[in-house]
């Protein structure tokens, strides 16, 4: 299962490391969303810049991400470990990627289309706890957070007692610990109350 968990983590590199967020900033305008903003490649730095709907088309596009090297090492080897494997690299692929200088997003959406391939649960747990926080407080960093927070939880709470593979604990703490790694500098502006809010009311381009 060597051979799985190489391939596989490369596979998940790769496509992790596709830029969405730049590429389509790039080709809406020739923008580098990472010259303004959060300086990040992510769905929540591309909605300041482009608005909501290429802020959503990064977000799905990012959660393919992290889903699409998990669903090809399912196709291909029956092996946990290896899709573990494959999702965590995804993610650190979109956070430092090959194809953009190793300057990417936060991990969040990779991480929960990871979730979402190993474990749907686990994404119901981050999105039920998330959206609320996120209509709350607009906070999208502190939503992410929670959201990454409750799947974890609740993804090894599954695998210890509800009989999914011990891997996927892995997994859930894996993406938790890389997703709260990707907020470090949003955790410091959390606590001193100076984060970032979004504004609902950004128009298009």
């Amino acid at each position: 299962m060597v051979e799985a968990w190489i391939v596989g983590g490369a596979i998940g590199y790769l496509l992790g490391s596709i830029p969405t967020g730049l590429w389509i900033g790039m080709w809406r305008g020739g923008e580098d969303i990472r010259t303004s903003g959060s300086g990040r490649t992510g769905a929540t730095n591309t909605f300041r810049a482009l608005g909501l709907r290429w802020s959503v088309t990064v977000l799905a596009l990012d959660a393919v991400k992290g889903a699409a090297p998990i669903l090809i090492v399912m196709a291909v080897w029956d092996s946990p470990t290896a899709e573990v494997v494959a999702g965590l690299a995804a993610v650190v692929g979109h956070q430092l990627p090959l194809f953009a200088g190793f300057r990417g997003g936060r991990g969040a959406a990779t991480a929960l289309g990871g979730v979402l391939a190993v474990m749907p649960m686990g994404a119901l747990f981050a999105l039920a706890t998330g959206i609320p926080i996120l209509l709350r407080v607009r906070v999208m960093s502190l939503a992410s957070l929670t959201g990454a927070t409750s799947a974890a939880v609740g993804m090894s709470l599954l695998a210890v007692y509800g009989g999914a593979p011990d891997a996927y604990a892995v997994f859930a703490v894996g993406t938790w610990a890389l997703v709260l790694l990707g907020h470090r500098d949003n955790v410091e502006r959390i606590a001193s109350g100076t984060e970032r809010v979004l504004s609902m009311g950004r128009s298009e381009p």
